[in-house]
């Protein structure tokens, strides 16, 4: 008994709830079986801690809490006139439960030490993710079996990933002084290196010109700002020019677009535009409800609008089209109230304001071409990051009652 209690007291449950999380940050970018065993236990931890459970069931009351919990239920009613198999649809609803997590990671974040943890473990596991993309890109590793530029993740997620992670190292090092500044300065280089020369992603290309350019308007005044936009774009251009990875990709945009054009259209361009075409006529047979939960899905295989395409689609690369075309207008209120509940409680914080807003905007935008919600990675990429910026808000507010 004395020695249960000696243990509580050493390793109290706000202690693992911070290691658990901290551990859920750094296997997000390396490892999906990983990221789920530490993200089940930080969820387990948070639940078992009455303080915190208390706090979480409490934000469920929150204008985002009950958007989360609205766009959960969307998709579950939305189930009983979708034709999509039982499988299907449990495969879809697994996929929006992840809604429901988001207060509970809230009040598992509240804490600033756990706050900053997270941060860190998440930037030591890019410092890992690019150390390896990198030596393998200069043709050291030939033995180990992986691209360059997605040694865990795919290309998508590892673009967005290591561009935030650029964002955040340079505003650390704006914050800090000395070594430290140093330090955070060198990160944000290899960071940048990887995005910009290694990396094939077109989406991390973006994202990291989203990034840098934001990064600007909210640390600089205007005229600083608009100096440091026209540097982005500077380096950006040059790194183009620089980089054959990059000069390829961006090149076969306009060369893919053409052939769209000229009735080529199976393309990664054009295979997108076709799948956002198909959605949007889904989205026209029953423009209020939908066609149901994983109907995108049933239909896809059923009607074969894409003879190119021979494998099961679940989404077509978009967020909002898929949402459209399974929940109808319905469906894209609920996901605006949820968005828009979001933006308006960033605005409430304090010092991670600009860290909400750095990893909300992009992922606005990220979904016009792929269903980043939908998925695992980015799904709880953006959840964990707008908790982790959330739990500040409801720190301050416990800080006010005292």
């Amino acid at each position: 008994m004395d020695t249960s209690i000696s243990f509580s007291q050493r390793f109290p449950m706000q202690r693992w709830v911070s290691i658990l999380l901290g551990a859920t940050l750094l296997a997000l970018p390396m490892s999906s079986t990983a990221k789920s065993v530490f993200l089940s236990l930080s969820l387990i931890a948070i639940l078992f801690t009455p303080t915190l459970r208390k706090d979480a069931l409490a934000l469920f009351s929150s204008d985002w809490g009950k958007a989360a919990i609205l766009l959960f239920l969307v998709a579950i009613v939305a189930c009983f006139w979708s034709p999509a198999s039982f499988g299907d649809k449990k495969f879809m609803i697994e996929k929006y439960s992840k809604l429901l997590y988001f207060p509970v990671l809230v009040a598992g974040f509240q804490n600033a030490k756990t706050r900053q943890l997270s941060l860190h473990t998440f930037l030591l596991a890019i410092v890992i993710t690019c150390f390896l993309s990198i030596l393998k890109f200069h043709g050291f590793l030939q033995s180990f079996n992986f691209n360059p530029d997605h040694v865990f993740r795919n290309h998508i997620m590892t673009g967005f990933m290591v561009a935030f992670a650029a964002y955040l190292s340079w505003l650390f090092a704006y914050r800090q002084q000395g070594y430290t500044r140093l330090g955070y300065g060198l990160l944000a280089l290899m960071f940048s290196y990887q995005v910009l020369f290694v990396s094939g992603g077109r989406t991390g290309y973006v994202i990291y010109l989203l990034l840098m350019a934001i990064l600007m308007l909210q640390l600089c005044t205007w005229r600083q700002a608009i100096a440091g936009v026209c540097l982005v774009f500077a380096v950006f251009v040059t790194s183009y020019f620089a980089s054959p990875v990059m000069k390829e990709r961006v090149d076969a945009i306009a060369q893919q677009l053409q052939s769209y054009q000229n009735n080529q259209k199976d393309t990664d361009i054009g295979l997108r535009l076709q799948f956002h075409d198909y959605a949007h006529q889904l989205f026209n047979r029953h423009p209020m409800l939908g066609n149901g939960t994983g109907s995108f899905t049933y239909y896809f295989e059923q009607e074969k609008p894409v003879p190119f395409w021979s494998w099961k689609l679940i989404e077509p690369h978009s967020q909002y089209w898929l949402t459209a075309a399974e929940f109808g207008l319905l469906g894209i209120a609920a996901l605006i109230f949820f968005f828009y509940s979001i933006f308006r409680a960033s605005l409430r914080l304090d010092k991670t304001r600009i860290i909400a807003f750095a990893m909300f905007i992009p992922f606005l935008i990220g979904n016009l071409s792929d269903s980043l919600l939908l998925y695992s990675g980015s799904g709880y990429f953006f959840l964990l990051f707008m908790a982790l910026c959330f739990g500040e808000q409801l720190e301050m507010s416990k800080q006010k009652d005292q």
